[in-house]
């Protein structure tokens, strides 16, 4: 059949997609392959140690929150509407006062942040975290 055999109604103008979709599930299943690779190295994350020095818990007010969103301060347990005179109540009965935050490991760190500010509204001025104390020379 020659070239000019070949009616000019019938010329075919679509871009044939088989090469195109191959050549996307391959690169998929190369991406899938890989990608746990990346993740691994992403999660290799060395935290700093800390050693713990002790403070006065006279001159200290310390703030918990549970797992469960429930805080205290010190030894009461409050709403969040109530932190702020808690805390001033307490600032009233101990001269500059540490703040010592404690807060449950499972607890997003945003929300900790936002009771730091509640506490530097209300007046406190010095702010420690309660960490596990390091043990010396071996696993935590």
């Amino acid at each position: 059949m020659s070239v000019s055999d070949i009616p000019e109604d019938n010329i075919i103008s679509e871009i044939n997609m088989t090469p195109l979709v191959d050549i996307s599930l391959v690169l998929v299943i190369i991406f899938m392959v890989i990608a746990p690779f990346f993740s691994h190295l992403l999660k290799q994350i060395t935290l700093p140690t800390a050693s713990t020095a002790s403070l006065n818990d006279q001159n200290s007010i310390k703030i918990s929150v549970f797992e469960d969103g429930t805080l205290a301060v010190n030894t009461t347990v409050v709403k969040e509407n109530e932190m702020g005179g808690a805390i001033l109540a307490e600032i009233g009965r101990v001269r500059s006062p540490w703040l010592i935050m404690r807060a449950d490991g499972k607890v997003r760190h945003g929300r900790v942040m936002e009771i730091v500010r509640l506490a530097k509204k209300s007046g406190v001025e010095r702010v420690a975290f309660a960490v596990t104390p390091k043990i010396e020379g071996g696993a935590q």
